[in-house]
């Protein structure tokens, strides 16, 4: 690969780290801003005083039920959840290999095989979060191999 293209390929994966992280630090602010206004509304804070649109409080309040808590002793309350936490660099690289190498995966449905491929749905929680993770590039395929593995042995 000539200096220029190994320059860009450089340039296009620090690109891409930096939008990843942005995303997952986007996506866990939601989280808490969600989790934080049903704290408040369940403490009987008035949805008006909350200093949001009362229709945006009803969605945050929807939002955060439908969170699962986490786990005791885990770094997240889902395979997705950890590596959001990984790319917003609030955890490290080995922690989130140590948390997935050892979560309590979901059971995927039967794998699908021919032309709906596209069609097979992804089980929340299962190890089809750590794919995902991959194919969008928030861990990288060291990571996954190493988390792979340890999933294979379970």
């Amino acid at each position: 690969m000539s200096s220029h293209r190994e320059r860009i390929h450089e340039a296009y994966e620090a690109e891409r780290r930096v939008l990843a992280a942005n995303n997952a630090r986007a996506t866990l602010a939601r989280e808490r801003k969600a989790l934080a206004v049903l704290a408040a509304v369940d403490a009987g804070e008035g949805r008006a005083d909350l200093g949001l649109n009362p229709v945006t409080v009803s969605q945050l309040v929807e939002e955060a039920r439908r969170l699962r808590p986490v786990l005791p002793g885990r770094l997240g309350r889902s395979p997705e959840h950890v590596i959001m936490r990984y790319a917003a660099e609030e955890i490290s690289r080995d922690q989130m290999i140590e948390e997935l190498s050892n979560w309590p995966y979901a059971e995927r449905g039967p794998l699908v095989e021919g032309m709906h491929d596209d069609l097979a749905v992804d089980v929340s929680g299962s190890f089809d979060e750590v794919q995902t993770a991959l194919d969008q590039r928030y861990i990288d395929d060291e990571a996954f191999e190493t988390i792979l593995q340890h999933y294979l042995q379970q």
